[in-house]
């Protein structure tokens, strides 16, 4: 059978219409005996996945599915991955595949706080092999799915220290070395995998300038199949519920907020462009706190200004940040619903 000739990471991304995460399901993560593979993803507070969530958030517009994956529950001294939990995440990509939506299928806490993938030269010295496994694994199971499964290497990778805001050189090279491991593991897979489109992005996920301007994109061996991803919750004071670093509020519209989201794009679209790479925000969105119409106009005038440059963007979507009722499969949040799909 001839391999199928996949789309460019260009072409899907201008594809995405309007994405949403599934957040604090399969990532979710702490005590795990393997007793019951389905108890594991109710840790975090979620209801377990159905298959009518999905049907519903395709039904609302939104045409692709960030499907955030923990694993470090689930392999051994070796490296292997238990298979019913493999085969139990690829049960959830089927299904949403099958229903026409594009998948991002990723390595999740295994990065960022309190994880094992450590954004350092040390740090790949001591994990860099296991990840690469970890990912030949995953990518052999994945090798015929087509061209709307895309792989994302690593969830926000930090530094020993836990500092989110750092940007020196070793913890950027660290963050790098993280990515051409999977770029090259993947690549050098069977079945679809030398073409499909691949995710990276930089340290803690962050679109600052400063980190913007230390990142380098990986090697590839195959042309026009790589994204760049970044993470955005500003203003933090009104996305977040506690943010003691700064003023909460319930509130959003001010000069300085559009501001904020106008020099946001201008240097993601500077990167973008400087690279020849198009880019997608994995993850943004706001808690509720009784005020979806301001939540509705940030996510109207955040995906606007995005769109604006190319970029598509998934919603966080999880606990207080929830648009759909995840146990009714049911949209619960219109006016937000509305502003990332219209």
């Amino acid at each position: 059978m001839d391999t199928l000739i996949f789309e460019t990471a260009e072409q899907a991304v201008r594809n995405i219409t309007a994405g949403i995460n599934t957040g604090n399901s399969l990532e979710a993560n702490g005590r795990y005996t393997g007793e019951d593979i389905k108890q594991y993803e109710l840790q975090w507070g979620e209801p377990p996945l159905k298959e009518e969530l999905f049907e519903a958030e395709k039904a609302a517009g939104f045409n692709a599915i960030r499907l955030p994956v923990t694993w470090k529950h689930h392999f051994n001294e070796n490296g292997k991955i238990d298979a019913g939990w493999l085969e139990y995440v690829a049960s959830w990509v089927d299904k949403i595949l099958s229903l026409g939506l594009y998948c991002i299928l990723n390595i999740h806490h295994d990065g960022g706080e309190g994880s094992w993938i450590v954004s350092s030269k040390k740090g790949y010295e001591q994990s860099g092999e296991l990840f690469g496994l970890l990912w030949e694994q995953i990518a052999k199971r994945f090798e015929n799915c087509g061209e709307r499964l895309l792989f994302e290497a690593v969830n926000e990778p930090i530094n020993e220290a836990r500092e989110w805001e750092a940007n020196d050189p070793d913890s950027v090279e660290g963050t790098m070395l993280f990515n051409q491991k999977f770029v090259d593991t993947v690549r050098a897979g069977g079945g679809n995998n030398p073409q499909r489109n691949l995710i990276v992005m930089p340290y803690a996920g962050s679109g600052t300038k400063g980190r913007l301007d230390t990142f380098k994109m990986p090697d590839d061996t195959a042309k026009g199949h790589l994204i760049l991803e970044v993470h955005n919750y500003d203003p933090e004071g009104f996305c977040w519920h506690k943010a003691p670093w700064t003023v909460v509020r319930d509130s959003w519209g001010s000069k300085e907020d559009y501001e904020q989201i106008a020099a946001f794009a201008k240097r993601l679209d500077e990167f973008k462009t400087e690279w020849g790479v198009p880019a997608i925000v994995g993850e943004f969105g706001s808690q509720d706190k009784q005020n979806e119409q301001a939540r509705a106009l940030h996510a109207k005038e955040f995906v606007s200004a995005m769109r604006s440059i190319g970029v598509k963007c998934f919603w966080w979507e999880c606990g207080d940040f929830c648009i759909f009722d995840r146990e009714k499969c049911e949209v619960r949040m219109p006016l937000i619903a509305t502003a990332l799909t219209e």
